[in-house]
């Protein structure tokens, strides 16, 4: 969950910003597992840039599964 939730932040972070290197995963914080995801579920991740500055930027972020919160989290990346 927390893999897919870096991929999701990266992926937000080139929509707005097409010129910005690759956004490496350096850290999470205030994580809160509250359900699995097993096979045969869909995820469904919802996320936002919360702080965004050159060398750095969190995004908040979310995971959903038949209509439960499963996990929530602040990931950071930096770009690499």
């Amino acid at each position: 969950m927390i893999e897919a939730g870096a991929q999701l932040a990266s992926w937000l972070i080139h929509q707005v910003f097409d010129d910005y290197p690759f956004l490496g995963f350096v850290g999470c914080d205030e994580v809160k597992f509250r359900g699995q995801v097993v096979p045969g579920n869909r995820l469904y991740l919802l996320g936002i840039s919360t702080s965004f500055k050159r060398r750095r930027s969190i995004c908040s972020l979310q995971g959903v599964v038949n209509g439960n919160l499963v996990f929530e989290a602040k990931i950071t990346g930096m770009p690499v």
